[in-house]
């Protein structure tokens, strides 16, 4: 490589970093895209422990309302499987909430 090409290369390798550097500084100043603020009030293992004998009347009567945080790893209609670090729920999910 003659040093013509790699003066070229390097020039074009500064010019990339410059053009990634402007567009990150355009990000940041846009604000936080993803917060995450959100904060779990419970988890699988919890609830599978103080809830998991009771029957779903018993559940409904109580009106138990919780933040959990995890992966969605089954997705069917209204009844979701998360998957937390402590294991996974089934939970039901409904649009009015």
């Amino acid at each position: 490589m003659t040093e013509q090409t790699q003066n070229a290369a390097q020039h074009e390798d500064n010019k990339l970093i410059a053009e990634r550097r402007a567009k990150l500084a355009a990000l940041r100043e846009q604000g936080n895209s993803f917060p995450n603020d959100f904060r779990r009030d419970a988890t699988a293992a919890e609830l599978q422990e103080k809830y998991g004998d009771k029957s779903k009347e018993e559940l409904a009567e109580m009106g138990i309302q919780v933040a959990i945080a995890g992966r969605m790893m089954l997705d069917r209609k209204a009844f979701k499987v998360v998957q937390d670090m402590t294991g996974r729920i089934q939970i039901y999910a409904s649009k009015d909430v």
